[in-house]
């Protein structure tokens, strides 16, 4: 019933809608595969003196993302509850995000220039602020989703405009080295912090939520109950398993781009822009494939597809070395291009799987509660990033320099595990219960509204 209310109201599409929704995706990501990629790096430099205690870092990144973790359903359980003329995510999407920045440009500030004890008394605040400001944006704007699309083929649609814009955001991301070898850390921060500024608040311009998914006071379960009928959702459970570990698997390998760049090809900082634009670029190319596909196949056979593909493509990055006769950076190019060509439609579709889980639910139950769907996939996002930042400065361990006594190892190893990862998943991924509704003749989700 609330599915064919949904269907009746749904208006034609509106690219625009879909453009601005996707900018957000823009700013996020800008900031985050900055943190990504570079905040190990700079507080744990591989040739010079870390700003912490190397085994302290890791211990410190895990408790602030596992204190975020926990505070993630309650952030979404509240936006499901919200009612007001702003709806229930955009107040929080409002005012969560200049606080983000902030806190972004604070992250690159430490105290002290060298390895200092105080340096972590400062980052763990400082990042545990960010990570929640962070929840409240991104938990909210995720939760909006299945609100303005009602299809799966707008789903879709919209996941490749975000996926899009998702990658350009790396590019951007990626030029960071440049900038950060001429003005510095800090300064460079600031700067992207001010040009991502409107990507945050220009889209309220468009963007609008629906009235009649308020619910009113006597509807409302508790959020122990929400919780609860969540992880008795199978469809949940399947996707939650396999996001488990290609979220940890996108974190292994955001981590040591870097260190790829510098200690395994020999080059510099700078040139780590020269590795996020070919493969950035041959994902973007990837997506309106990855979109016909999934129209014409189902988003099933395309995601399950693309963890097989990532899991045979990872380990790799065990092979590159001077025993192949071709320029390291070559070679180091040609593995970051195929892993994101595998991984397109990993980062592109598991939106469109989100929405469809989430109206599956109300179908069920009748209530609405995406805020609490996407805050728990949040939560455990969160915990797998934090355990994945801890167990990555642990491997280092095996290796992070050329200067190390067996090299780059650890780094290398990064591929071997992520494959594996990838492969598991694939093997959970195989018993999602509603592929039925991934099929492109599926009525319900392929007829216009």
């Amino acid at each position: 019933m609330i599915a064919d209310i949904d269907r009746a109201r749904e208006q034609r599409p509106s690219l625009k809608t879909d453009a601005f929704y996707a900018m957000i995706s823009l700013g996020s990501t800008i900031t985050w595969s900055i943190l990504g990629g570079w905040m190990l790096y700079f507080y744990l430099p591989p040739g010079g003196e870390a700003l912490v205690p190397p085994a302290l870092y890791g211990v410190i990144v895990f408790v602030v993302r596992a204190i975020n973790a926990v505070l993630a359903a309650p952030i979404g359980y509240i936006s499901d509850r919200t009612r007001g003329r702003w709806g229930r995510r955009l107040p929080y999407m409002f005012v969560s995000a200049l606080p983000m920045l902030i806190l972004f440009v604070v992250l690159w500030t430490p105290p002290v220039r060298g390895e200092s004890i105080w340096n972590l008394v400062y980052l763990a605040p400082v990042f545990l602020a960010y990570n929640v400001a962070y929840s409240v944006n991104q938990i909210t704007y995720t939760a909006l989703l299945p609100e303005l699309a009602l299809t799966d083929r707008h789903r879709v649609r919209m996941s490749a405009w975000s996926s899009s814009f998702f990658l350009l955001g790396m590019v951007a991301g990626g030029l960071v080295g440049l900038l950060i070898d001429r003005v510095g850390y800090a300064l460079t921060a600031l700067i992207y912090a001010g040009a991502v500024l409107p990507l945050f608040y220009l889209p309220f311009l468009v963007l609008r939520e629906r009235p009649e998914r308020q619910q009113a006071a006597p509807e409302r379960a508790t959020l122990r109950q929400s919780i609860a009928a969540i992880l008795r959702n199978r469809a949940f459970l399947v996707m939650t398993g396999a996001g488990i570990l290609y979220w940890a698997t996108t974190a292994f390998v955001q981590g040591v781009i870097p260190y790829i760049v510098t200690e395994v090809c020999g080059l510099s900082e700078a040139d780590t822009m020269l590795f996020y634009i070919p493969g950035l670029g041959a994902s973007l190319l990837c997506y309106p494939l990855v979109t016909w596909l999934a129209n014409r196949q189902g988003k099933w056979r395309v995601f399950a597809g693309s963890l097989l593909a990532s899991a045979v493509v990872l380990p790799g990055l065990m092979l590159i070395g001077d025993w192949i006769p071709i320029p390291l950076k070559a070679q180091g190019i040609a593995w970051i291009t195929l892993q994101a060509i595998a991984m397109s439609g990993v980062t592109m579709l598991p939106a469109t799987f989100g929405a469809e889980i989430t109206d599956y639910d109300a179908e069920q139950s009748g209530e609405r509660r995406e805020g609490t769907f996407y805050a728990t996939w949040g939560l455990l996002d969160q915990a797998i990033n934090a355990v994945a930042a801890a167990l990555l400065a642990w491997l280092l361990l095996l290796g992070r320099s050329r200067t190390d006594p067996y090299g780059p190892l650890g780094v290398r190893l990064v591929g071997v595990i992520g494959g594996v990862f990838m492969f598991v998943a694939f093997l959970i991924f195989l018993r999602y219960p509603l592929r039925h509704r991934s099929s492109p003749r599926s009525k319900s989700y392929d007829s216009p509204g």
